[in-house]
């Protein structure tokens, strides 16, 4: 019973839990994409996954600010980009929603979105952190400037894996699935997992056969041998013995060419970084002060639009949720075309991840089922 529960569970969470391949995204946003994992990867952090919910909240703030002619993260309603997260449905801890966001409006392509963002030592700091495992990006467009909007995010229990990197096709078996780690809440919370210590992956939901082993950011796998699509299924367990699952699909096709990608550059497909970009971020979690924001972003290459290109950046720090009085005391945000200060938000109450409420449904629904067959059985 317990196996048929796991199988079921997930094969209902693989799309969920799969990131989005690139058919899947508009070209403008795949190509975004994967410049930024590029980025990442050359810097030795683990890629971004693509968050549909994340796009939805992106996307909604790209075009509003050009509908309204404005550059900020603050939208023409007052809403922040914590409340266009959780409107969108994304999930958070209790008390605690990890998010950061970036803003630029300008005449260039990515490739000068990135370039404004990583001469920035805050911007930097938020592309390279390995505490954001997420993203969605908006593009909108006025008759004269692109409006990006790149949000970022984390959520308990969904650890992203990548085959191959998150490429949708290869022509070897032999594959490489990446592993990402629980950075944003180490310790865990409640039924959130904390830092993985051990791991099994197989292409069986019920990961028949599949031993545990210790995690690695780096796992090897042969495909089987049929040419077709395959989904990898990962079971992560942290110290705790809580548990999480993640999975990703390609396809296998042994006389593809072009769109195969190499794994990696001398064996190596992720180097470990030497130093954490976001070390200096890490007292703001422990309560303490956050580190002073940079005063005035970088401003852009010449060749760039004369409009000020705006990236704003919200670092990892804890508020306490907000109660009723102090809650109708805020004032209501004003846009400005200034750097904000880091900060993060707190949610009303604690959120649980669709993945989480899908599994325990799923265990209920089976447990059902068999008390019902049980009892025909008896009649009978």
């Amino acid at each position: 019973m317990r196996a048929f529960v796991i199988a079921v569970a997930a094969c209902a969470l693989t799309l969920a839990l799969a990131p989005a391949h690139a058919a899947e995204i508009d070209q403008g946003k795949q190509e975004a994409l994967a410049r930024l994992n590029e980025v990442r990867r050359s810097n030795g952090v683990p890629p971004l996954a693509w968050n549909a919910l994340l796009e939805k909240a992106a996307q909604a703030h790209s075009e509003d600010m050009a509908s309204a002619g404005f550059v900020d993260t603050t939208g023409s309603d007052g809403a922040s980009p914590a409340e266009r997260i959780a409107n969108a449905g994304y999930a958070a801890w209790p008390g605690l929603r990890v998010w950061a966001e970036s803003v630029y409006a300008g005449q260039g392509n990515f490739d000068q979105v990135l370039a404004f963002l990583l001469g920035n030592a805050e911007q930097r700091r938020i592309l390279l952190s390995t505490r954001l495992r997420e993203v969605g990006i908006g593009i909108a467009k006025d008759e004269s400037r692109t409006y990006w909007t790149l949000t970022f995010g984390a959520q308990p229990n969904l650890l992203p894996v990548f085959i191959n990197e998150g490429a949708p096709v290869t022509n070897d078996r032999q594959v490489a699935v990446l592993l990402t780690q629980e950075e944003a809440v180490p310790e865990g919370e409640q039924n959130a997992v904390g830092r993985i210590v051990e791991v099994r992956v197989s292409d069986r939901p019920d990961f028949a056969g599949a031993g545990w082993q210790p995690w690695e950011r780096l796992i090897p796998y042969t495909l089987p041998a049929r040419a077709g699509k395959h989904t990898i299924y990962v079971e992560m367990r942290d110290g705790a013995g809580r548990t999480t699952l993640a999975a990703d699909s390609i396809e296998y096709d042994p006389t593809a060419t072009d769109a195969v990608r190499p794994l990696a550059p001398e064996g190596s497909l992720l180097p470990t970084p030497e130093a954490d970009p976001e070390s200096d971020t890490s007292a703001a979690m422990e309560g303490l002060p956050p580190p002073a924001a940079t005063a005035t972003p970088t401003p852009p290459p010449p060749s760039m639009d004369a409009w000020p290109a705006t990236a704003v950046v919200v670092t990892l720090r804890p508020t306490p949720t907000p109660t009723a009085a102090n809650a109708t005391a805020a004032p209501t945000p004003t846009p400005t075309r200034r750097a904000r200060r880091p900060g993060i938000s707190a949610d009303d109450a604690p959120l649980v991840t669709g993945a989480v409420l899908g599994y325990l449904a799923l265990q209920l629904g089976a447990a059902a089922l068999y008390v019902l067959l049980r009892r025909r059985r008896r009649a009978g």
